[in-house]
């Protein structure tokens, strides 16, 4: 079960960073006629990655409670880095170099070493 619920934590972090890159990208706001210093903060792909970030929020802190933060803490932030760079490339379409490639499984071969052999 708390494996479930790291998974659904992390899916909702990494769906909540590609709706900031998404709203960064939009120039609809849920209001119009508003100062320009509050629309562009009023976007649905905002309001998405907050709710996104509360629930990641929640979730985390459940996660945090039942296992030992050495072992979640790396474990989830390797898997949300990797996840983000995977939808960066299927989603938003950006491309990665070989020398990020290599940046990536030098960072997640840490990670793992971290989580395994604490």
């Amino acid at each position: 079960m708390i494996w479930l619920l790291s998974i659904i934590a992390i899916l909702c972090n990494v769906a909540a960073q590609v709706s900031i890159k998404l709203a960064s990208q939009s120039d609809r706001t849920l209001i119009k006629g508003w100062d320009a210093w509050i629309s562009p903060w009023l976007t649905p792909w905002i309001i998405v990655a907050i709710i996104l970030y509360g629930a990641s929020f929640v979730l985390t802190v459940r996660i945090f409670a039942l296992l030992p933060l050495s072992l979640a803490a790396p474990a989830m932030a390797g898997a949300t880095f990797l996840l983000v760079a995977v939808a960066s490339i299927l989603i938003l379409g950006e491309h990665i170099s070989y020398l990020k490639l290599l940046g990536m499984i030098l960072i997640t071969s840490g990670i793992y070493c971290l989580v395994r052999y604490p």
